[in-house]
């Protein structure tokens, strides 16, 4: 569906509507911008290698006026991220459940806020499996249920994955997709059926609603090989869209104005979006984000949030659809803050999120109500030249264990 450029006139109008709008924000949860990732890698999946001295970075703030206490614990968890059913003695050192003792209050920011932090394993607690695992938070308040449920890995490498990403092969798919080939070398697992022993899983840049469980093409001694040109095949889509509210004076080219508004807080107003027609090669971090703030020194507490206002333009609403901002800053969720409404006198989806100061990478997510699949291709298009980053996981069932291991974990870039 072509999508027609508006005259300026109708540009300013979806802004002055977007800005002076009266938006409704929900009290009940105030835990903002959850981050985990590899001490010294925040780009990076929170993974870590058993045994190796590695830890993972958590972090999120409190926006809420009280102030609150929290307790973590960590649970172990199979391939598809339900928990395993393993005792605590089995895969951890020292204590189940711990406070989160690290935090600090904002300073230098009209938003008021408490950042909490945790470093782990650490002393207190230590792993001793591989695997998934799941790290909740809990208010101490309100015990019974967990306000964050973060996903992280820990590895022990056992197999070797050699991998590439090639043109599909398929002439149906040749400008639109792209495959990941690659090859699981067993090493020295007690392997009897690698059918029924393996459990692997490829997912396109960090996002787990694209994971895709694989079957093998075929078994070598030793090897499993993957190549198929079907279950291995992903659309291109396209770069990142990008923006940035590191500075509040000066912005980039994706950012259309920047407004102090009569509540104090600063608004970016977004360039607004169409569905692109050709590729364009961009510059993008794969979905992650940063955060960052000009002339500060501490931005995890010094960063101020700033109203962040989207629009995409579309010449008609999707039936039986919802359209979301989506990235890894919304925990690759389709969570009702970044659910966009349909303006019909402005043809626009629009949507605004208050985000804390940084630079940001983000796509457009459709959710089909009818069948619940996400759809990501419907407003990013699709283009095989894209750079997407493809991350293989390798699980092994331990029959001893009774559970799976994360044996192997490899990332793969097109070259093309």
């Amino acid at each position: 569906m072509k999508v027609s450029f508006l005259t300026m006139k109708q540009l300013i109008v979806i802004t002055l509507f977007i800005f002076f709008a009266v938006f409704a924000h929900s009290a009940e949860c105030q835990i903002r911008t959850v981050r985990c990732f590899p001490l010294g890698h925040p780009e990076a999946e929170p993974v870590i290698e058993l045994g190796s001295g590695q830890q993972l970075v958590f972090s999120f703030d409190d926006l809420s006026a009280d102030d609150h206490t929290y307790t973590y614990k960590i649970l172990h968890c199979d391939p598809d991220w339900n928990p395993s059913g393993l005792s605590p003695f089995r895969y951890l050192d020292g204590f189940f459940s711990q406070p989160v003792e690290d935090y600090a209050y904002s300073y230098h920011a009209d938003t008021e806020y408490t950042h909490f932090s945790l470093l782990f394993p650490n002393h207190e607690t230590g792993i001793k499996v591989s695997g998934n695992y799941l790290l909740q938070v809990y208010d101490d308040d309100r015990p019974d249920s967990a306000v964050i449920s973060q996903r992280f890995s820990v590895l022990e490498r056992k197999t070797v994955i050699h991998g590439s990403v090639v043109s599909a092969t398929r002439p149906q798919y040749l400008y639109t997709s792209q495959q990941v080939n690659f090859t699981v070398e067993n090493g020295s697992l007690p392997v009897y059926n690698p059918v029924r022993d393996f459990r692997v899983h490829v997912t396109q840049n960090q996002d787990p609603n694209t994971r895709r469980a694989l079957t093998p093409t075929f078994v070598r001694q030793g090897q499993l090989v993957y190549e198929d040109g079907v279950e291995n095949l992903f659309d291109g889509l396209s770069p990142f869209r990008h923006f940035q509210t590191v500075s509040f004076s000066f912005y980039d080219r994706y950012v259309k104005e920047v407004v102090k508004g009569p509540d104090g807080k600063y608004h970016f107003i977004l360039e607004p979006a169409t569905v692109p027609q050709r590729y364009v090669p961009v510059a993008d971090e794969r979905g992650n984000y940063v955060i960052d703030a000009e002339q500060v020194q501490q931005p995890d507490v010094e960063a101020d949030y700033a109203m962040v206002h989207f629009a995409l333009l579309y010449p008609e609403p999707l039936p039986d659809a919802e359209v979301y901002v989506y990235g890894k800053f919304s925990g690759w969720e389709l969570s009702p803050a970044f659910r966009m409404d349909y303006d019909a006198r402005h043809k626009a989806y629009i949507c605004d999120v208050e985000l804390k100061q940084g630079r940001y990478d983000y796509q457009f997510a459709v959710l089909d109500k009818t069948t619940g699949e996400v759809d990501l291709h419907t407003l990013q298009n699709n283009f095989y030249q894209t750079i997407n980053e493809y991350n293989v996981r390798i699980y092994f069932y331990d029959s001893a264990l009774g559970a799976y291991r994360f044996v192997g974990y490899q990332n793969i870039i097109p070259t093309f």
